[in-house]
């Protein structure tokens, strides 16, 4: 997981400063970076069947080897439109390795677990975003080294899984469900992951501008940033064992609530002293990234064998919808109100999603005080 968001959280920098010191236009460069997230949708049919006959740590393993070669090619041929087809094929093997570490991890884990350890996998996760940018300082955006570097790491990441046994998998000879009937089975568990995407990639890609329209320095904008990341690391872990030990999905209401205030306060909070207004955004990272961590818990709990493949498709590519929606709704509603509005953009995506979670939670308590009586 670390090496999924690791990434996307180099390659979206990195391929976009090389191109654009190339002078290939801004249009073309978002061209080239939807691919990436459109590949996740075009590979999403085939993953359930390649999950029903090679064991998930196998495919995570043949996933990494494959982008470790892939970036090598990357910094040999800088080509614009060389790097369609090339980001549309990472784009596809880190989607399969988001995919299958998703399945592996929930097929793992029991259910009394499911959160502490979905928790932790997630805060791998926001570890991994926040080390890509970083690598990138260090090694530049020049050259080889950014692209051997982040080949390297993506070898190194394959090591350990060669410890995971594969087990029976017990799934190639089960009906699989389709990726519509799994969004017809949990579509609050699906749309969950889609506003999720939409509402943080829409605050990664305009954090800075928001900020810079506030008057704050482009360095602070980037730390604050960072904060967040950090705060989706550490927070969630103890958040991962309330979520073992509360409804889970009143939980979630709970955490979209507090994640619509939080981008309601931010306007005002960013500009609070810098002590507080990192401490608003720590706390703030933790709760919002639940949301996520929530959505993949609560996919194991419903789901099993062949179906939790095809639910753990479903989920990510309900990932990809958000992350081309998100960004390009935000980036429109920005030009139309204002920069400053961006936070209360996202909270509009979380705000239209809010009522889902509360009836679902409300509905399952009503059954269960029928069911007690």
């Amino acid at each position: 997981m670390a090496v999924v968001n690791l990434v996307y959280g180099i390659s979206f920098p990195l391929l976009a400063l090389v191109l654009d010191a190339q002078g290939v236009s801004k249009s073309l460069i978002g061209l080239n970076t939807v691919t990436q997230a459109l590949a996740v949708i075009a590979i999403a049919p085939l993953t359930p069947g390649l999950l029903a006959r090679h064991a998930p740590a196998r495919l995570m393993q043949g996933s990494a080897l494959g982008l470790a070669l892939l970036f090598v090619l990357a910094g040999w041929f800088p080509n614009v439109w060389f790097w369609f087809p090339l980001r549309l094929l990472i784009g596809a093997l880190t989607a399969l390795l988001w995919i299958a570490s998703e399945a592996l991890i929930n097929s793992l884990v029991v259910d009394a677990w499911r959160g502490r350890v979905v928790s932790l996998y997630a805060a791998a996760g926001a570890a991994g975003f926040a080390l890509g940018p970083a690598l990138l300082v260090l090694t530049g955006a020049d050259g080889m080294l950014p692209f051997l570097a982040t080949s390297a790491m993506v070898m190194v990441s394959a090591l350990p899984l060669l410890l995971v046994v594969p087990g029976h998998r017990g799934t190639a000879g089960e009906q699989r469900p389709g990726l519509w009937r799994v969004l017809r089975l949990a579509p609050v568990i699906m749309l969950a992951n889609l506003v999720y995407a939409a509402a943080v990639e829409s605050m990664i890609t305009f954090f800075p501008l928001f900020g810079l329209h506030l008057g704050l320095s482009q360095e602070f904008a980037l730390g604050l940033l960072t904060i967040t990341s950090l705060g989706g690391m550490l927070l969630i872990l103890p958040l991962g064992w309330l979520a073992d030990r509360v409804d889970r999905m009143a939980m979630l209401a709970v955490v979209t609530g507090l994640s619509i205030v939080g981008l309601v306060l931010m306007p005002v909070m960013v500009l609070a002293p810098p002590l507080a207004a990192a401490a608003f955004v720590f706390l703030f990272g933790g709760i919002e990234g639940m949301i996520y961590a929530l959505g993949v818990t609560l996919v194991g709990q419903q789901f099993r064998g062949a179906a939790l493949a095809a639910a753990t498709t479903a989920f990510t590519t309900c990932w990809a919808l958000g992350t081309i929606a998100g960004p390009l709704l935000a980036g429109a509603g920005m030009d139309w109100l204002g920069a400053e509005t961006l936070p209360l953009i996202a909270a509009g995506f979380f705000l239209v999603f809010l009522p889902l979670p509360v009836a679902t939670w409300w509905r399952s308590r009503g059954a269960s005080r029928i069911a007690s009586s």
